[in-house]
């Protein structure tokens, strides 16, 4: 699944709105008002480390293994 987006910015406040699909939060089981966290990781790869992000549910923070 690959989904591409644009930055938006309030106009009211000032702050940046990465906006999600309603195809990708109803796949995820996210919910319009759930609180998510933004995570910087290293990705391994066969071929070399990237930097990559995890965005995930907070509430999901305590089945993380």
């Amino acid at each position: 699944m690959t989904y591409i987006v644009e930055i938006e910015l309030d106009q009211k406040t000032g702050e940046m709105i990465l906006p999600f699909p309603k195809e990708l939060i109803d796949a995820v089981g996210w919910n319009v008002g759930d609180q998510l966290i933004w995570e910087e990781i290293t990705i391994l790869e066969d071929d070399g480390e990237y930097e990559g992000f995890l965005i995930r549910r907070v509430s999901d923070e305590n089945s993380r293994g």
